[in-house]
């Protein structure tokens, strides 16, 4: 864990902060790269850009926040809902909120909105694994205890140390016990989706099965990563909250697989 990238003194770069500026960074540069073969032009994909980021980072803080309202303390300090330097985001805020947004923007500017999806999706796995190695090394959405090679332990005072140490896990000046780095075997799933989701880039045949075939990877990773997870989670019924989303994107991503298969035989 090293979330302190360089301290100036009166200003500390945080490594979480680096990361979520290169994981827009091959954003950016993914949505050109793939937008070129679609007819979309640059001043396009960076509209397109602004928006998606825009969405995503207040979709992603505002559904941290209401996870964590009353453990967090925002119910007694509002403002440090702004403090944003050390993480606090869900992805399936950002997601779910830009996905809204996108349906504006395809409208305004007479796009078919699977096709906008099916090219942010494909793009976004890259960005989102860079992201996942930011939260690595600033210590958040660590995973729970682990007794094999995987293990990782993080230094006292971070966020692992304080819920092993409220928990009576640990002395105050020991490190925490070995974790499972949830962080990264996220960013690795998210790679391989990414490397999948390539392929399939220029070998699809109906729109949104990009976006489907994103929908049920991720989902399906996300909802066992759920299991690795320590951190105190929100939960609905027997899930936490995201397994939950992860569920209904399954049914989402299954429901648009059917729209292609019967799109598929009609033509037949």
């Amino acid at each position: 864990m090293h979330p302190i990238l360089l301290d100036l003194g009166f200003i500390k770069i945080h490594w979480y902060g680096v990361c979520v500026a290169l994981a827009l960074l091959a954003l950016m540069f993914t949505l050109h790269r793939l937008g070129k073969g679609t007819g979309r032009s640059p001043e396009h994909i960076s509209n397109l850009l602004t928006v998606i980021v825009i969405a995503s980072l207040v979709g992603a803080r505002a559904a941290y926040v209401l996870e964590h309202w009353t453990q967090g303390g925002y119910a007694h300090t509002p403002l440090a809902i702004l403090n944003i330097t050390q993480g606090g985001f869900m992805f399936y805020g950002g997601l779910l909120l830009s996905g809204l947004a996108l349906i504006i923007f395809a409208h305004r500017h007479r796009e078919r909105l699977l096709g906008l999806y099916d090219l942010i999706l494909t793009a976004l796995p890259l960005s989102h694994a860079i992201g996942r190695v930011g939260c690595f090394l600033q210590g958040c959405c660590f995973g729970r205890l682990c007794d094999n090679a995987l293990g990782v332990t993080y230094p006292p005072r971070s966020h692992a140390w304080d819920k092993q140490f409220e928990g009576g896990l640990i002395a105050r000046g020991d490190p925490t016990l070995p974790v499972y780095p949830s962080q990264l075997i996220e960013a690795a799933a998210n790679l391989l989706i990414f490397a999948i989701l390539l392929f399939t880039w220029r070998r699809r045949k109906h729109e949104g099965t990009q976006t489907a075939l994103y929908l049920a990877l991720y989902a399906t990773a996300r909802f066992f990563l759920e299991t690795l997870r320590f951190d105190t989670r929100l939960r609905v019924g027997p899930f936490t909250i995201g397994q939950a989303i992860s569920l209904a994107l399954l049914a989402l991503a299954a429901a648009l697989f059917l729209r292609a298969w019967r799109r598929s035989s009609d033509r037949m």
